[in-house]
């Protein structure tokens, strides 16, 4: 038995897409899926390298020059995913790093393989991310305790004695 598909325009649907399409086309501006978008910024950026000239309007539709290579690089996107964090692999596919790397992954028989070497900073980066989240939680469940310092206090029997004697006198 099939699940209903939600309406068009109904509430469920609307939060749905919002969350797979977070991110919008660098060339278009419309909203994409995640895998769609490091595929397009792979593309785009070899495009650039290799002065090949500003890929067409929708390059990764079928029958577009580019579409073969962005499909190589999406399929790689996908694998890449289900290991690493969207946040690793966007720092890692935007550094230094990953300057020299053409590509995300290359056509493996039928499937998709994702690049070693991107895969490596890939996971520099992943590790990184990790270190600080599991710093930020050491740092939560240390509890701050301090030793209780007792202060020297004086005796509040001076002052009351003052005031007492103050007190006969104007009842004199």
């Amino acid at each position: 038995m099939k699940k209903a598909k939600p309406k068009l325009f109904s509430k469920e649907y609307q939060t749905k897409w919002s969350e797979t399409h977070k991110y919008k086309h660098i060339h278009t501006g419309e909203y994409c899926t995640f895998e769609s978008y490091v595929a397009e910024f792979v593309v785009l950026k070899r495009a650039e390298k290799l002065n090949l000239g500003q890929p067409s309007y929708k390059f990764w539709t079928k029958g577009d020059p580019n579409y073969w290579f962005w499909k190589k690089q999406h399929g790689a996107a996908i694998q890449l995913k289900k290991k690493y964090s969207e946040e690793a692999i966007i720092a890692a596919i935007e550094s230094n790093e990953f300057k020299k790397l053409l590509a995300l992954g290359v056509q493996n028989g039928r499937g998709y393989k994702v690049n070693p070497a991107a895969e490596k900073v890939i996971a520099k980066y992943q590790k990184s991310i990790d270190d600080k989240i599991n710093n930020k939680v050491e740092q939560q469940e240390i509890p701050l305790t301090q030793d209780k310092v007792e202060l020297e206090t004086r005796s509040a029997a001076w002052y009351n004695s003052k005031g007492a004697s103050m007190n006969r006198l104007r009842n004199l």
